[in-house]
């Protein structure tokens, strides 16, 4: 556990001491978020953040190859080469805005080859009080729709300043301590080498925003989130896997925000891949909170999720009342939230739903 700690610590200084420098960079480079009819913010921001999580976090993960800290060559190799691959089509997409139809197939070969390489199917579906159901074959597409599908969820709920950056931190946070508990060294090192750059990031994001994280970031970092959770769920050291649902607790938040707001985006008929605010955290932010308490809100939640996971871990008789209690409880306050804030926008402006359009929501 000392190692994966001095890991997570030399990252974040390595991130704290780079990010200052990126946010230089981009700004002499002209890479630059121009505010527009809907933004915030009302100053030019610079975009691409996200490089630096990424930059210090494949760094670590070289330095740890090349002196054995891996018992593993498979896993890390795809964690590396996905993120990276994926950082390269989000930077292109930060410039060029690419069409949904090429992302989805660069991200789905992605999703492919490092599930393959990683070994890591979806071994049976768990409901707790339900006998688990083996999922065969169908486990490797489940895999792979989990993959591709948080890695778009995760790019899509970066619209607030810190609402990513701290699910980045506290979700890779979690995965570095079970994997610590489990004895899966090298999910460890590489989940606490991804918290640590995470804290670099979030001190220029949040709770102004001297940077965007932009989908340079948001990209790579939802694949390695939802690479982390299979591992847990596909189990590796001494300790056997989790079922699939557990690990999802870490992202939960961001799970279950944007699987809401794609099932009501379906039921009204509205194309999921146009822009929009419809996603609860930016009800919320059009209802009149302020970004900074959304996402302290968010982040909340992501503790109490993770808190759940671990009393699950170390009781699992109370699995099925976290389990179905929690999922009662998560449904109760949405649809609450959902109501009051349309009471809130309908007696403001005459209408319900947020506005349509625009690229990225407002800072």
């Amino acid at each position: 556990m000392h190692t994966v700690v001095i890991a997570a610590l030399v990252s974040a200084a390595a991130g704290l001491a780079l990010t200052p420098r990126l946010v230089d960079l981009l700004r002499r480079a002209d890479i630059l978020d121009i505010p527009n009819a809907r933004s915030s913010h009302t100053q030019p921001i610079p975009v691409g953040g996200g490089l630096g999580i990424l930059v210090p976090w494949l760094f670590g993960m070289a330095v740890v190859a090349a002196v054995g800290g891996f018992s593993e060559a498979g896993f890390p190799t795809a964690l590396s080469a996905g993120a990276a691959v994926l950082a390269v089509l989000g930077f292109v997409d930060d410039r060029r805005n690419l069409t949904p139809l090429s992302r989805l197939v660069v991200e789905s070969l992605v999703a492919a080859a490092c599930i393959g390489a990683g070994g890591l199917p979806v071994f049976e579906i768990e409901l707790p009080g339900f006998t688990p159901l083996a999922t065969g074959s169908f486990g490797w597409a489940l895999s792979w729709l989990f993959v591709v599908g948080f890695t778009n969820m995760f790019n899509f709920m970066d619209g607030i300043n810190g609402l990513a950056g701290f699910q980045a931190l506290l979700g890779a946070s979690a995965l570095a301590v079970w994997a610590s508990l489990a004895g899966d060294s090298t999910l460890a090192m590489a989940a606490a080498l991804l918290a640590g750059s995470s804290v670099g990031f979030l001190r220029a994001n949040f709770p102004r925003a001297k940077v965007f994280m932009g989908d340079v970031g948001s990209l790579p970092l939802g694949f390695l989130l939802a690479m982390g959770v299979l591992r847990v769920q596909a189990g590796a050291g001494p300790v056997s896997a989790a079922p699939f649902w557990l690990p999802l607790l870490f992202v939960w938040p961001f799970l279950g925000d944007a699987t809401y707001t794609l099932l009501n985006r379906a039921v009204h008929r509205r194309n999921p891949f146009r822009p929009h605010r419809s996603h609860i955290y930016q009800r919320l932010v059009v209802a009149g909170l302020s970004h900074k308490h959304v996402t302290l809100i968010y982040a909340s939640a992501m503790l109490a999720c993770i808190a759940a996971a671990f009393v699950c871990r170390e009781h699992p008789p109370l699995r099925p009342y976290v389990f179905w209690g929690g999922l009662a409880v998560t449904t109760a306050l949405m649809v609450a939230i959902v109501v009051r804030v349309r009471a809130s926008t309908t007696q403001r402006d005459g209408h319900g739903e947020p506005a349509e359009g625009g690229r990225r929501p407002t800072r």
